[in-house]
């Protein structure tokens, strides 16, 4: 079985919840957020309702862009139309582990929101409408290898909680440095060439001692057996150095 990816135009009301998260509680990503509207920003400085002028400002820019985010729509489905199958197929060789039946379809939700979360429960994971084609395919091979990844660390750790690959979890926080090791596979390279590593940028400078943490878990993927024994060491390193991890991330 090939899973497949369908490409659809997300509504602002379906996905209104995570622009209020990003951009109206403080975190990690509400001033990049905010830089990519800044009409938005200047409205929110003077707004004596910011959630409502929010949803308003959202809604308006939807109704306003409609066919400039179809026709980005479109262009991705037909980007990611030939690379579908040998992504697939390359993810499942590089983490020994079949797709399961309950993923055999994939959903990817084009959003006016800069930050992508994925809904593992749904098969679902959310692309930004203004980031490059390179950028968006980047995006969904950096989320298809979640859901994946996920399904072998089940495997590996049979007992394991769901709940454990959600932030703040130590296994979440594992998952989000994975993909800067992994999608830089040279059989994942050679479908599609990306030297830029998947990852947000906090996790590029996180260092155990003087070592970036992606170099050491770079290696254990270099030197490893198989990738049960990839998982393990990494997971084994994560544990053992969490506290300097926590205190980076």
């Amino acid at each position: 079985m090939i899973p497949k990816v369908n490409i659809i135009q997300g509504k602002v009301k379906d996905y209104i919840g995570v622009l209020e998260i990003v951009i109206l509680s403080d975190n990690m990503f509400k001033e990049r957020s905010l830089a990519r509207y800044p009409k938005l920003k200047e409205i929110l400085k003077k707004s004596k309702n910011k959630k409502e002028d929010l949803i308003l400002f959202f809604e308006n820019f939807e109704k306003e862009n409609k066919d400039k985010l179809i026709g980005s729509s479109e262009k991705i489905k037909k980007a990611w139309a030939p690379l579908n199958d040998r992504i697939m197929n390359i993810l499942e060789e590089i983490h020994e582990i079949k797709w399961t039946k309950k993923h055999s379809n994939f959903t990817a939700r084009f959003t006016l929101s800069p930050v992508q979360p994925r809904y593992l429960d749904y098969n679902t994971f959310d692309i930004f409408y203004k980031d490059s084609k390179k950028e968006i395919i980047d995006t969904f091979l950096h989320e298809l290898s979640h859901f994946i990844f996920f399904e072998k660390l089940k495997e590996v750790y049979p007992k394991i909680n769901s709940k454990e690959f959600e932030q703040p979890h130590l296994i979440w926080k594992m998952s989000e440095i994975m993909p800067g090791i992994i999608l830089q596979d040279k059989k994942i390279q050679n479908i599609f060439k990306n030297k830029k590593l998947s990852v947000h940028d906090n996790i590029k400078k996180i260092r155990i001692g003087k070592k970036l943490i992606l170099d050491i878990l770079q290696d254990f993927y270099n030197k490893r057996k198989d990738f049960k024994d990839f998982i393990k060491k990494s997971y084994s390193f994560i544990k053992e150095y969490q506290e300097e991890i926590d205190k980076q991330f």
